[in-house]
């Protein structure tokens, strides 16, 4: 890439879909729940299930330069086990995000997350997931979609319901090349 690159903003389609986690993981904005269809951010969560797929197509992208990244929150299924059809086209990529058990169990599961791309992982689950995160790293890079503005294609665009939260940035260990 070249240019500036911005930090990237995380949104996800419903409460629970993993935003925070996914956004602190990669040191980007934190939208939370995210409404409308004009501006989408450049990672958009959602369930790995039928609805959450057709909650996806609804808002998908269509074809085009700097398509954003849709995520999968991790259901029960394994995480290659979804139809990425289902999701509309246009995205990056669709990327499932692989379930870490231990998580669950932490009192502070979001720091845990922050730390996923910037340390060894002690176990498989964690290794999956930062792989995965590797996967939206890649594919935002691919395409320059960072080194463009996010903006609204018009009124009534994609927007927080809780308002963006920025995270601090750490320097060289920064997933996005910041």
């Amino acid at each position: 890439m070249t240019g500036t690159q911005r930090i990237p903003a995380v949104g996800g389609l419903a409460g629970g879909v993993g935003t925070t986690t996914v956004a602190r993981a990669l040191r980007a904005h934190d939208l939370g729940v995210v409404r409308g269809s004009d501006l989408l951010p450049d990672v958009l969560l959602c369930r790995d299930t039928v609805a959450g797929l057709a909650d996806a197509a609804r808002v998908a992208p269509g074809p085009g330069p700097g398509a954003p990244v849709l995520a999968l929150h991790p259901g029960w299924s394994e995480p290659d086990g979804f139809d990425a059809d289902a999701a509309g086209t246009g995205w990056a990529a669709v990327v499932a995000l692989p379930a870490v058990p231990g998580w669950v169990r932490s009192p502070d599961p979001w720091s845990d997350a922050a730390t996923v791309l910037t340390r060894s992982a002690p176990s498989t689950a964690i290794r999956r997931y930062a792989e995965a995160l590797g996967r939206i790293v890649a594919a935002l890079t691919a395409g320059d979609r960072l080194a463009r503005p996010l903006v609204t294609g018009g009124s009534g665009g994609l927007r927080p319901l809780h308002g963006a939260v920025p995270l601090p940035r750490t320097g060289p260990g920064d997933p996005c090349g910041h």
